[in-house]
């Protein structure tokens, strides 16, 4: 498994943490925060895909200096 992958991976994890508390509104399964509460900053799962999008940035720029030669 390549840099690349690991980092594609990470990535479509990262949105779908941030993605599934979007679609469960929409559908409405969960329900929606009050406007300016900030509660979906304070969400564990939006924390999960803020640090697992960041470490897919973080590793596609690893991956990208390796294939540059630098």
């Amino acid at each position: 498994m390549t840099l690349e992958q690991i980092a594609l991976g990470l990535g479509l994890a990262g949105l779908g943490c941030f993605l599934w508390p979007i679609l469960m509104r929409v559908s409405g399964k969960a329900p929606t925060a009050a406007p300016g509460s900030g509660a979906s900053l304070r969400s564990p799962l939006w924390w999960a895909g803020f640090v697992l999008t960041a470490a897919a940035i973080f590793l596609q720029r690893v991956a990208s200096q390796q294939a540059g030669g630098g």
